[in-house]
């Protein structure tokens, strides 16, 4: 009777354990399909924005060829609202002898940057005054604007902006003045000072 009861006893413990690891691998999957449920939550959240911004660049160039705006058909093609173009390409841009290149140059840094080093000719106009300021400082919405700054990051705030202001022709400079190729003037332009090593002077000659 004894080993009875001790078998029964095992096959109990038996019974128990291979319930419990049942308990526990039902609760990993129940965890697991509310992470999953979880994270599809998140992207069904998403999706409305996402759309809004994907259709925004649409929606902006269908006003402004209403308004008889000229826009370009790869910021269209490309949802973009502005180009982003390298150093070189700028040093094109602003080089071309049509009149669809009258680039207007817009730097949106600092006073103090913008004394240090610029691109020749750009207008000073910071980032943070930009919204009180464009309309009376900048030109028409169809004018050609490159925007730069010092690393890439202001300016492209600044593009955002001026593209949902009516401006169709917004160039953003990428790395901004670290990526320029071109000339730069301003306190540090980066002319070199050359200094000329004093002549040797010579020693009499001995006579023989």
């Amino acid at each position: 009777m004894e080993s009875l009861g001790i078998i029964a006893g095992g096959v109990g413990l038996c019974v128990a354990g291979a319930l419990l690891w049942s308990v526990w691998r039902l609760h990993q999957e129940l965890s697991r399909i509310k992470r999953e449920q979880s994270y599809l939550e998140q992207k069904v959240n998403a999706l409305p924005g996402k759309i809004e911004s994907a259709v925004e660049p649409l929606r902006i160039h269908t006003a402004l060829l209403a308004r008889g705006q000229g826009v370009s058909d790869t910021l269209i093609r490309n949802g973009q609202l502005y180009h982003e173009i390298s150093g070189s390409e700028a040093a094109r841009l602003l080089s071309q002898p049509s009149p669809s290149s009258d680039v207007f140059v817009l730097d949106v840094r600092t006073n103090a940057e913008y004394a240090k080093r610029r691109i020749p000719g750009a207008k000073l106009l910071p980032v943070e005054d930009l919204e009180m300021r464009h309309q009376t400082e900048l030109p028409g919405g169809s004018a050609h604007i490159l925007v730069y700054c010092a690393g890439g990051d202001r300016s492209r705030l600044a593009c955002d902006f001026l593209s949902r202001q009516n401006y169709a022709n917004i160039y953003l400079l990428k790395n901004g003045l670290k990526g320029w190729t071109g000339p730069v003037e301003g306190d540090s332009s980066g002319a070199l000072i050359q200094i000329l090593s004093k002549s040797r002077i010579s020693s009499p000659s001995k006579i023989s």
